[in-house]
């Protein structure tokens, strides 16, 4: 079960992700408090941390078929964040992710990026349900998750907080 990259929308490409040459560009990314303020761990402190990150998922793409994988502004080849899947580990669910430069919040990338890796998912992985776990603090991403029409499950403890579980099915 994999999905084949790149994924294309209007305006973004989903492309898997190059420890070396995205580190730098991710840094602005993972390297920002407000970016990775609902992101377990928080944000990271130099571009060494970043490259570990790229490499587990460059690995997970490897190992599994999907990971998060880097958003490029298609106008600029600019990496812009990230996008894909993860494993969400207390359910086994196969958990739809993404992270943003704060320049690009409020222009519906995360909309579009997650609206076309979700629909990636959907077609070519082998799972009853796609799931997307929001802290409940994060209302832009409750907005994502209700704009590219996943269902409101329940309300969980993830990461020490409250979360609404989202899901999709085939």
């Amino acid at each position: 079960m994999s999905v084949p990259l790149p994924i294309e929308s209007e305006r973004l490409l989903m492309r898997p992700v190059l420890p070396e040459a995205d580190a730098e560009p991710m840094l602005a990314v993972y390297g920002d408090p407000e970016v990775m303020r609902f992101i377990p761990g928080g944000a990271l402190a130099d571009v060494g941390a970043v490259r570990s990150t790229l490499e587990t998922h460059a690995r997970a793409q490897q190992d599994q078929g999907f990971s998060n994988w880097a958003v490029v502004e298609r106008k600029t080849g600019r990496v812009i964040g990230d996008a894909g899947f993860g494993i969400f580990e207390p359910t086994g669910d196969i958990e739809l992710g993404y992270t943003l430069a704060r320049d690009c919040w409020g222009r519906g990338y995360a909309t579009e990026a997650a609206k076309a890796c979700l629909a990636a998912g959907l077609t070519h992985l082998v799972a009853p349900r796609i799931v997307a776990v929001v802290d409940e603090a994060n209302v832009a991403s409750l907005r994502v998750a209700e704009r590219i029409r996943m269902t409101r499950i329940e309300t969980i403890e993830a990461h020490g907080r409250p979360h609404v579980l989202f899901a999709a099915r085939h």
